[in-house]
């Protein structure tokens, strides 16, 4: 089988810096000592912190061991370091195109998300229709760097009003509210993305293969489409020469049969689109920020390869290997489908 050439992916190492937490995990149950006693309470607010859990082992008077709840001052930062999920992440860098996917006109009306980077980067679901379209962009969680993992800290808050403003959930009268968090002082992350052009590059419109992403009745409908999401790509990426090209039986390279029983009718993008996506990935990520009522997060800076090897070893090869990598696109994107 004659081995596919050209950029396979398009990688990235991210580094952004930031103060306080942007990412909350919500409430959890822990230890707090009230009035010299450690008490349980339901209301400490931990960020997201990879591999946490509440438990800990504990041994009793007689010396037996016990499963209890953590203390604030249980927490290590250097074994359960903060985090920004991925989620969170995507949400952030997509929010800029407003779509809400269980609304019913967007099934009817789906080459508006076509003509859109959510629609051809980030992918989507339509539950109702069974359209999807597998988002090309690998992204991994933004991890705190060791420098900053571990400055943690221990805030007990409390809220104060009249009890004519407040009642607790029984009815009863209440006028103070007791609560804790654990924050963050300066914090630095580093994650990578990486952008697959095999899934980038080819839009399906049949359903044999279970990747249709949205319905077509006939050739000339295909063809206008093809002609939206071209003129979509060249006003965002001023390049008239990006193009979205239809044909009904695109076939993935090396496959034994060409057939139309083995191809589908979709739509393939050229060099020059695939260029203009991986550019506005680029400039999405070179400004990404979160801005929360108390904390913020930027990028600071990126570093990019096009990545043309044919190895499997050398994927993410900018993480594992930094010295190997090529900044600038001196060559091709590889091409995984041809019409026949």
């Amino acid at each position: 089988m004659k081995a596919i050439t050209g950029i396979k992916s398009v990688d990235f190492k991210i580094k952004a810096v930031g103060e306080g937490v942007v990412n909350w995990n919500g409430s959890t149950e822990l230890e707090i000592l009230i009035k010299g006693e450690y008490k349980k309470v339901n209301n400490h607010s931990l960020p997201k912190l990879r591999g946490y859990t509440n438990s800990v082992t504990r041994t009793n008077k007689d010396g037996k061991e016990f499963t209890g709840l953590k203390r604030p001052d249980d927490i290590n930062f250097n074994e359960t370091p903060l985090y920004i999920s991925q989620n969170c992440i995507r949400h952030h860098l997509f929010k800029g195109e407003n779509f809400n996917l269980q609304d019913p006109e967007v099934a009817k009306n789906m080459e508006k998300l076509l003509c859109s980077v959510t629609g051809l980067i980030r992918g989507y679901v339509i539950p109702k229709k069974e359209y999807k379209r597998t988002s090309a962009l690998l992204i991994t969680d933004f991890n705190a760097t060791k420098e900053t993992a571990k400055h943690g800290n221990y805030e007990q808050m409390s809220r104060s009003g009249s009890k004519e403003k407040e009642q607790t959930k029984s009815g009863t009268d209440k006028s103070t509210s007791m609560f804790s968090k654990t924050t963050f002082g300066d914090t630095e992350y580093e994650a990578y993305a990486s952008i697959s052009i095999e899934q980038l590059q080819f839009i399906s419109f049949d359903e044999q293969f279970s990747r249709q992403t949205m319905e077509v009745n006939n050739e000339k409908e295909g063809k206008e489409v093809a002609s939206q999401i071209s003129g979509f790509l060249q006003e965002i990426g001023d390049d008239k020469k990006a193009e979205a090209i239809y044909h009904k039986n695109y076939v993935r390279k090396g496959s034994i049969f060409t057939n139309e029983r083995h191809g589908e009718a979709g739509v393939l993008l050229n060099d020059n689109a695939i260029n203009v996506l991986v550019n506005q990935m680029q400039y999405l990520l070179e400004n990404l920020s979160i801005r929360q009522a108390k904390g913020y997060m930027y990028v600071d800076s990126i570093e990019m390869d096009f990545n043309d090897s044919a190895s499997a070893k050398d994927m993410f090869r900018i993480k594992r290997n930094p010295g190997d990598t090529v900044n600038s696109k001196n060559t091709t994107y590889a091409v995984y489908f041809e019409g026949f």
